[in-house]
């Protein structure tokens, strides 16, 4: 038995769009637009190609995401009480 499947959310990035990146320093740099315009197009017309239903721009632009959290090193709030703290249990070292 088939189960119909459809890519919805991330696309890989084009090549050209993370060194666009890397050299802006700064993926929410407004130099960087014409670039995240490109690969959403690019994006999109590969959706198109393939007959997808479903077309999404593969969140070209989401600058914050699972790489630049754990390449970029996130720091990790660490307590030990639950002082203003919003989510018990979601902090490193939290006993609560």
């Amino acid at each position: 038995m088939a189960i119909p499947t459809e890519p919805i959310g991330s696309i890989p990035r084009p090549l050209a769009l993370l060194e666009a990146i890397k050299s802006a320093g700064d993926g929410t740099a407004p130099a960087l637009d014409a670039a995240y315009d490109k690969a959403v197009e690019d994006t999109i017309r590969q959706f198109e190609a393939t007959g997808s239903p479903v077309i999404t721009d593969g969140e070209q632009r989401k600058y914050q995401n699972f790489w630049t959290y754990s390449v970029e090193a996130r720091p990790i709030r660490r307590r030990t009480d639950s002082r203003s703290h919003s989510a018990p249990g979601m902090c490193v070292g939290c006993r609560v």
